[in-house]
């Protein structure tokens, strides 16, 4: 029987960067393999989303911006008025103060209030404002050997030393006789006119002057 040898080839192995790959070819571990082919890649386009903008024509674009730059404007003219006129006002009305109260500042006041004025001389009462500190003064039947001093309530703030303390007379419990008022800012003291002389309303009193919807302010 004849035997008929084959010579066998086996792949060659690439060494080094001497050998061209063919194409359809990559190397792996050093020996040519085929590439497998893949399927093709389908691509989607999606849109991109959009912000709208509203765009305004350019004569509407220069009136806001114009509007905006006027009430800009007026705005910092009233905040620069209310700095320089405030100081102003203060400082006017504080030396209208001086002339028509004095400094410190102090009111006086006559009236019949039963306190030895029965000769005809009426009672001569004073509010002084000494240093925050309120004192009334009176001169019974504008006496002055008969002075009283009556105090009143302290003032606290910056411009305690500026406050005018006024004085009334009214008769607020129905006795027949002038009770005194004084009226510093927006409190009003009342003193009751009882035996020939002032005292504090007490709390039993205010609470009975004062309409029953009224007490809790």
């Amino acid at each position: 029987m004849a035997v008929v040898a084959r010579s066998t080839k086996t792949p060659r192995r690439i060494s080094g960067c001497a050998h061209t790959v063919p194409r359809g070819f990559r190397v792996l571990g050093g020996w040519r393999r085929p590439i497998e082919a893949r399927p093709p890649m389908a691509v989607i386009a999606q849109p991109m989303p959009t912000s709208h903008r509203i765009v305004l024509p350019g004569g509407q674009r220069q009136a806001l911006a114009s509007w905006w730059r006027t009430a800009l404007a007026y705005l910092l003219l009233l905040v620069l008025g209310y700095l320089l006129l405030t100081p102003v006002f203060t400082w006017s009305q504080r030396r209208l103060d001086d002339v028509r109260y004095g400094f410190p500042r102090a009111t006086q006041l006559d009236g019949f209030v039963g306190h030895g004025d029965e000769s005809g001389a009426p009672t001569h009462l004073m509010a002084l404002n000494l240093r925050r500190q309120i004192s009334i003064l009176e001169l019974p039947g504008s006496d002055p050997m008969k002075t009283r001093v009556f105090a009143g309530p302290y003032l606290v703030g910056s411009n305690g030393l500026y406050v005018v303390p006024y004085l009334s007379l009214e008769d607020i419990n129905n006795d027949g006789q002038a009770d005194l008022l004084l009226q510093v800012r927006d409190e009003v003291v009342v003193y009751i006119n009882e035996n020939g002389t002032f005292r504090l309303i007490t709390s039993a009193e205010r609470a009975r002057l004062v309409p029953p919807g009224m007490q809790g302010r």
